[in-house]
């Protein structure tokens, strides 16, 4: 791959790509008010060998951990990158929880030894307070973070700004690393309570980008040209630019700076017209909110991605008129933090998209479907998704039972993801099996349900969650969202319960108070769905917010 080899650092690509072409763009920032950064590959090299500088004089030394509480934007990008020059790994996370509980567990597994954080995010700072007294001490101290040692303020927003420091240093000497040092800590999505932590080797890293070549080549992306629209709800895409680093694709990266803009979709489309995209990662809620905008879709129809990839969650057929719409072709995947992309699907015509469908592995990757005695089960059997990767999962780090788990045979990772396989070997995932809903001793999948659900009239988004029950533990309730557009007819809820009604009478022998309880008799309608940084609907908020409605 453009000279790849399996002895590759992220240093050895950076400078690769500033040799052999010094004056491609490398990633284009643009704000909701017109501001652009761009980089080219040079300047993205020596900017981050000036952050390393700048990072160096902060005592951030080889072999340290910093964790980078900025957001996406190019302060984070050199940031990032510097601490790899050094030889340090890095770790970037968002902030969800105000007191900071969530960030705290992930320092202390990783053994955070620097955070980084911007001065003027002020929600950050007091959350940070909670387990660090003396914040702006040189030297810190936390009982929460033993491995502790600085917190570095990053300057984003005054004349003498982060960029502008950075820039005025000189290019510092780059450290001796190995293919085989850690280089970053990914933080997995948290779909199932708190995240858990991968650590990557520059080897690793490099081994994600070639599977991403190989998916890139196979899905017909000129990786040499594209130019690629990264928006930063796009979970495990983002955050890093390491991957992308050795495609050498230009990515176009929306940049939050300050206040969001108040039409995202608009602000969307307009930018990636103007930077002329040419394909885009995009998340199947993203696809939805922009095909409700009719404004935006008919006032320009001679442009038109050449390709959308989507994944990360179940994909459903309401996302296929994109194709023809927004994007020539759709490619679906499907992948995991642990192990990078599995398998792909193809479409460039809607009538072909189907539910669930995530296609067949790329190289170096295998699939099979198994039972809960982890025995393979017959082409069309649903069960549990079992990967055989190409090494790339070592385990969780320090959490030597959840990896134990998640690798139940030699070489085989366990996503805990629910699927079948048909005759011609397709993958099909419907969901994650923590999103199953306990009913008695009767265990309800509530995907293919919302998946019927998803065709009822004036319904945008759905999710089927679980809401307390007396004597049953629990029973479902059916959440929705009402379709945007002006031309959609009504949401009616009583329509929503009257189709689940038919579908567990089709479907189910209702031989029992069980099945007749988990028949969904309560739909509320929401705004909007809680979503986690990655776009993904967060189910346990969703469903507490249920819980408050319904004053259970």
């Amino acid at each position: 791959m453009f000279g790849l080899s399996a002895d590759d650092t992220v240093t050895s690509r950076l400078r690769y790509w500033s040799v052999t072409s010094p004056e491609t763009l490398a990633f284009v920032y643009v704000t909701p008010d017109g501001q652009r950064f761009a980089y080219t590959r040079k300047e993205l090299f020596s900017m981050s060998q000036r952050a390393a500088s700048w990072l160096s004089k902060r005592n951030v030394c080889k072999s340290d951990v910093v964790l980078c509480l900025v957001p996406t934007s190019p302060e984070q990008a050199f940031i990032a990158l510097g601490t790899a020059l050094l030889g340090a790994t890095v770790m970037c996370a968002n902030m969800q929880y105000r007191d900071g509980s969530d960030i705290s567990p992930l320092m202390k597994t990783g053994d955070v030894t620097a955070v980084v954080v911007d001065e003027t995010d002020q929600q950050a700072i007091a959350a940070l307070q909670t387990f660090i007294p003396n914040l702006s001490a040189p030297s810190v101290i936390s009982e929460a973070v033993p491995s502790l040692k600085s917190v570095i303020f990053c300057n984003r927003f005054s004349q003498l700004s982060f960029l502008v420091a950075v820039a005025a240093e000189e290019e510092g000497d780059l450290a001796d690393v190995s293919p085989d040092d850690v280089t970053t800590i990914f933080a997995t999505s948290g779909s199932s309570g708190q995240p858990k932590l991968v650590a990557r080797t520059h080897r690793e890293v490099m081994t994600m980008a070639l599977g991403y070549y190989q998916c890139s080549l196979q899905t017909h992306l000129s990786l040499k040209t594209d130019v690629n629209y990264n928006p930063s709800s796009f979970g495990w895409v983002t955050g890093y630019p390491f991957v992308y680093l050795t495609s050498g694709q230009t990515r176009v990266v929306p940049y939050i700076k300050g206040a969001p803009p108040d039409d995202e979709a608009k602000y969307t489309m307009d930018l990636m017209k103007r930077e002329g995209v040419v394909s885009s990662f995009l998340l199947p809620q993203t696809m939805k909110t922009l095909l409700a905008r009719a404004d935006l879709l008919h006032c320009d129809v001679t442009w038109c991605l050449d390709l959308i990839v989507t994944g990360g969650t179940a994909i459903r057929t309401d996302i296929a008129r994109v194709i023809g719409t927004l994007t020539a072709r759709l490619v679906v995947v499907y992948g995991s933090t642990e192990v990078g992309i599995v398998t792909y699907k193809t479409y460039d015509d809607p009538v072909e998209v189907v539910n669930f469908k995530c296609g067949r592995p790329v190289d170096g990757m295998a699939v099979k479907i198994v039972d809960n005695n982890l025995k393979e089960v017959p082409p069309n059997t649903k069960g549990e998704v079992m990967i055989k990767h190409n090494g790339l999962f070592t385990g969780y780090l320090k959490n030597p039972d959840l990896t134990a788990d998640a690798t139940p045979e030699d070489g085989w990772f366990r996503p805990r993801d629910l699927a079948y396989i048909n005759n011609e070997g397709d993958l099909f995932v419907e969901g994650r099996q923590s999103e199953v809903i306990s009913i008695g001793s009767w265990m309800m999948y509530p995907q293919l349900l919302e998946s019927l659900l998803m065709k009822c009239p004036g319904v945008h988004d759905v999710a089927v969650v679980a809401i307390p029950d007396k004597d049953f533990e629990n029973i479902p309730c059916v959440c929705v969202v009402q379709d945007s557009r002006p031309e959609a007819p009504l949401l009616v809820p009583e329509d929503l319960l009257r189709a689940c009604a038919e579908y567990f009478q089709d479907s189910f022998v209702q031989g029992n108070k069980q099945g007749e309880l988990s028949v969904p008799k309560v739909c509320l309608v929401f705004d909007k769905f809680p979503l986690n940084p990655n776009g993904k609907v967060q189910r346990r908020a969703l469903r507490a917010l249920a819980v408050e409605r319904l004053g259970l």
